[in-house]
């Protein structure tokens, strides 16, 4: 395999230069015999011994992988530098499958690392450091779609942010985060999660609130899986943090896993699961993913059953280390831009056995700026700028005069900056992030996620997107009133309650609703029926002996009736039978209404 793909690197880089002035001729002999030199000797260590298989990672298309060696990763390392000498078109497929992948991973698995370089002990120093504002918020009531989830963190740098927040567009949020020690399953720190009031303006409004579990590295996460005390530490611990805010649940986050720990991880999150739910029924656990499972670490059939909610990572597949400038989040690649995007991602879950409605797909509210050697796209890369968040860019730009690239729905700036540089700006806004919502509800997704809330502080059109895409209409709010109110009273939920409390009578201390409800109901009827007896009892015991006298006449004729047509259509058995049951409940009958057909003679 490795013979094959040095071969197709040789042919690749043959045919590029073939463009080339002849002043590059030495360049590339050079980098030519470099190559022929590793595959010479790949062969030769190929011949001498047998090798244990590797593990595998994955570089292209799902079903293609190569060995992981130390002599594949130098053929690589050439590749790169050929890449980074201009040698080789970044349109083709050598670059975009094997170059692009390796960073790629490397971005997805950055994001969240990425932390302001200030450091503050308050919410308050926070927001005064990015200069957060309350005034311009959208703060409509809404009611969600009970079909979709709109999922959104909360970083601590975004300190009091959660105040322009609109919660009720929110299923959950989850606050990030617990920073795991991976030694011991306790955390470095959990930031505010104690104090912060984010947690009770949530729930006020029925927001779901999840602590977000945060453990980067592949050193890290291989210390954590395969430390059975460190996990029942962190267990024990999260459960408390949870009780301690009267929490919903946990948002895993752990980053480059280790594939050789991919068994260690299953028990885990089944471990985990089992602790929650035990603590509370109705714990959430829901994970962040990838938006490619680059080490085949997720055993998703296996993990289905304990898993609520997965939210991709659909970020980064343009950023600080590509070689070109590009969208952060393509939905799809066309003939521009390279194989993977947003749907690719998503069907990866899919085709893995993720159902949709627990299959999240997670947007950024942020952009990536690069210096360009041209603003045409796509262009190769002079220097990387930063990420800024949609509020910076709103501020900066305003409502930029440009444009949507139709085939990654992506928004995109190119403009000269004051040193005549050529800047290239990618970034999602209401129009592009409209058409990506528009396209989740199409695939039956369980809804949206955020990276990350509190960047658009200041501005309100996203929060008025979430709600024309994602919120009822009040025609359905009201339909869906009616129907919870029928499936409130039904005997079908009563009955269902009934038989888990005989089931488990300690359900009624666990959750005593149900008791009250009943105790209410009984009390009510029960009152209500003294109260009539006690003013029209005389007139009920009236009505009640002409109703008994009545309908016993009016019986013995239905009867009477239904034994001629049983004469006709049925047999001689069938009629005794009727006869005995006919003169059985007569006797019954009036051996209970004896009193009532017995007249006493006043004094």
């Amino acid at each position: 395999m490795r013979f094959f793909l040095a071969v197709l690197i040789i042919f690749c880089v043959v045919s590029a230069s073939w463009g080339q002035e002849k002043t590059n001729n030495g360049s590339q002999d050079l980098i030519k015999g470099r190559i022929n030199a590793l595959i010479e000797k790949n062969r030769q260590e190929e011949s001498e011994t047998v090798r244990p298989k590797p593990d595998t990672i994955k570089i292209a298309k799902p079903d293609t992988t190569i060995k992981k060696t130390s002599t594949d990763q130098q053929l690589l390392d050439s590749l790169m530098e050929v890449n980074q000498a201009g040698l080789i078109d970044e349109g083709s497929s050598v670059s975009k499958g094997v170059v692009d992948t390796t960073y790629f991973k490397n971005r997805v698995l950055s994001v969240k690392k990425r932390r302001p370089k200030k450091e503050f002990k308050s919410e308050n120093s926070w927001s005064k450091y990015y200069k957060l504002t309350h005034g311009n918020s959208y703060k409509k009531e809404h009611k969600i779609d009970s079909t979709t989830k709109v999922f959104g963190w909360h970083p601590y740098w975004m300190g009091t942010a959660y105040k322009s927040y609109n919660f009720s567009l929110l299923s959950a949020i989850a606050y990030f985060s617990y920073e795991l020690n991976p030694n011991t399953g306790g955390y470095k720190t959990i930031h505010d999660w104690k104090t912060t009031a984010l947690i009770d303006s949530a729930q006020q409004h029925g927001t779901k609130v999840l602590l977000s579990v945060t453990n980067f590295g592949q050193a890290n996460n291989a210390k954590f899986l395969t430390n059975l005390d460190a996990q029942r530490t962190f267990i024990n611990t999260l459960i408390t943090l949870l009780r301690e805010r009267n929490a919903d649940g946990v948002n895993l986050d752990f980053e480059n896993i280790p594939s050789y720990t991919r068994k260690q991880f299953t028990n885990f999150i089944i471990d985990l699961s089992s602790s929650l739910r035990a603590a509370k029924k109705d714990y959430l656990i829901t994970l962040a993913v990838p938006p490619i499972d680059f080490d085949r670490v997720y055993e998703l059939r296996q993990l289905n059953q304990h898993v609520d909610m997965y939210i991709i990572m659909g970020y980064e597949f343009y950023g600080a280390n590509s070689t070109v400038a590009g969208p952060v989040a393509p939905l799809n690649s066309g003939q521009t831009w390279w194989e993977y995007n947003l749907q690719s991602a998503v069907d990866e879950y899919l085709v893995g056995g993720v159902p949709n409605n627990k299959l999240l797909l997670g947007l950024p509210y942020y952009g990536a700026e690069w210096e360009t050697r041209d603003l045409k796209f796509p262009s190769k890369v002079n220097r990387f700028i930063r990420y800024p968040m949609y509020r910076n860019i709103q501020k900066e730009h305003g409502d930029l005069p440009c444009c949507e690239d139709e085939v990654s729905k992506s928004k995109f700036y190119v403009y000269r900056d004051n040193q005549n540089n050529y800047r290239q700006l990618w970034y999602e806004d209401s129009l592009t992030l409209a058409r990506k919502y528009d396209w989740i509800k199409e695939k039956k997704l369980g809804g949206v996620g955020i990276w990350a809330l509190g960047y658009d502080n200041g501005f309100k059109e996203l929060w008025k997107l979430l709600a024309a895409k994602f919120a009822m209409t009040p025609d359905e709010i009201k339909q869906a009133n009616a129907v919870a109110r029928s499936k409130r009273f039904s005997p079908r939920r009563w009955m269902s309650l009934a038989f888990r409390i005989i089931k488990n009578p300690n359900y009624l201390l666990k959750n005593p609703r149900p008791l009250f409800g009943i105790f209410g109901a009984v009390f009510g009827v029960s009152m209500l029926g003294f109260f009539v007896l006690y003013r029209y009892g005389c007139r009920f015991k009236r009505m009640f002996n002409i109703v008994i006298k009545g309908g016993l006449a009016l019986l013995i004729i239905v009867l009477v009736a239904l034994l001629f047509i049983g004469m006709q259509y049925t047999g001689v058995r069938e009629i005794v039978f009727l006869l005995a049951g006919f003169v059985i409940g007569a006797i019954i009958f009036l051996w209970i209404s004896r009193q009532f057909l017995s007249e006493k003679d006043l004094p």
